[in-house]
């Protein structure tokens, strides 16, 4: 898996290597700003985010026993829409975050391989040294993909 234009890489996000797995690194202010970069960085791993046209939004809601599970269902269910409707997204807006549900709104528009260029699959979102936490410099977040 390509792991993305690191010249149009965010300084919020590193990309990780682990033997058949892909992953990312996201820092930010807040928890919302935290799931909002981690998808747009599990979705940098799959193309430029910045081809994709926020034409069509949907919104998202998920909820989970606690903040690392939650991460993993907020982007499994993000991976799996795109997954079996063919959709790109790029622009993520968390309205609500709390450490068991999140309601957002995603925007993208349906894939199109002329534009969008696809470096590979993600197959699952993985618990594998998964964290999020707050830090003194704010939350971290490291989520590694089945790819």
């Amino acid at each position: 898996m390509c792991e993305g234009d690191s010249s149009r890489r965010p300084p919020w996000l590193a990309y990780l290597e682990h033997t058949a797995d892909a992953g990312i690194e996201v820092r930010a202010a807040s928890a919302a700003e935290l799931y909002a970069r981690a998808a747009w960085g599990m979705f940098s791993l799959l193309t430029d985010p910045a081809r994709v046209r926020p034409a069509e939004s949907w919104p998202v809601r998920v909820t989970a026993p606690d903040r690392e599970t939650l991460m993993v269902r907020w982007l499994s269910a993000l991976n799996v829409r795109h997954q079996t409707e063919r959709r790109l997204f790029g622009a993520f807006e968390v309205q609500e975050c709390s450490a068991t549900e999140l309601r957002a709104t995603v925007r993208g528009e349906p894939f199109d391989p002329a534009r969008h260029g696809l470096h590979g699959e993600i197959k699952a979102v993985t618990y594998h040294m998964l964290a999020v936490a707050e830090t003194e410099g704010g939350w971290l977040a490291r989520v590694l993909f089945d790819v």
